[in-house]
C-alpha cells in the first residue's frame, strides 16, 4: 500500500511522529508547506498529522477540503497535544473538529506530545503564562495543582509505541 503522510508541526512533536511513521512504514512524508508537490491520487492511504491548540487541530480545514477527491482511500488523521490520553477529552476534540460524516470517512488518532516552550512563539508563551496564572488562582483541587505543575516547564511524552494503532490501521 502506497502511503503519504502530510504533517504540520509547530513545536516538533507531530514532526517526530511523522518521521517515525516514515521509518516504520517506508512511506512518503511531507511537511505541510510542501503539500502542493504531492499528487494525492497516486496514494492508497493518506495521513494528516497536526498539533491541537485551544481545541483546534491546526490546518485541518485543508485536509477536510481534500476529502471528496480521496474517496475510496484509507484516510487517517493524527493529532498531538500536551494533554494525557483521556478518552473523554479525545472524543470531545474529535466531535469538535469533525462532522459525523467526516468521522465515518477518516480514522482519528490522538498521540500525546508535550510542551516545548523553546519552540513556541512569543504569543504562545504569553497565552501559556495567562493559562498558568488562571490555573494558579483556582488550583483548589489536586488535579488542578498537578496540571499546573505539569505545564510549568517543557516536557516530551512522545513514544514510538503510541503509533501502534495507527500503523496497524494503515497496514490492514
Amino acid at each position: 500500500m502506497k502511503t503519504l503522510v502530510i504533517y504540520t508541526s509547530k513545536t516538533g512533536f507531530t514532526q517526530k511522529y511523522a518521521r517515525w511513521l516514515h521509518e516504520d512504514l517506508d512511506c512518503d512524508c511531507l511537511p505541510y508547506a510542501q503539500r502542493h508537490i504531492a499528487d494525492l491520487s497516486l496514494y492508497d492511504a493518506v495521513v494528516f498529522g497536526a498539533g491541537c491548540y485551544v481545541g483546534r487541530i491546526r490546518k485541518l480545514p485543508w485536509f477536510k477540503r481534500q476529502l471528496p477527491s480521496l474517496s475510496g482511500k484509507k484516510l487517517a488523521v493524527f493529532f498531538t497535544g500536551a494533554m494525557g490520553p483521556d478518552p473523554a477529552d479525545i472524543q470531545r476534540l474529535e466531535w469538535e473538529n469533525f462532522t459525523p460524516r467526516e468521522r465515518s470517512q477518516v480514522r482519528i488518532f490522538y498521540l500525546q506530545g508535550g510542551l516545548n516552550y523553546a519552540g513556541m512563539t512569543p504569543l504562545d508563551k504569553a497565552l501559556m503564562a495567562v493559562f498558568r496564572q488562571t490555573l494558579k488562582a483556582s488550583a483548589d483541587t489536586p488535579d488542578k495543582r498537578v496540571t499546573l505543575q505539569n505545564i510549568s516547564h517543557s516536557f516530551d511524552k512522545t513514544q514510538r509505541e503510541n503509533l501502534a494503532p495507527l500503523e496497524e490501521y494503515l497496514r490492514s
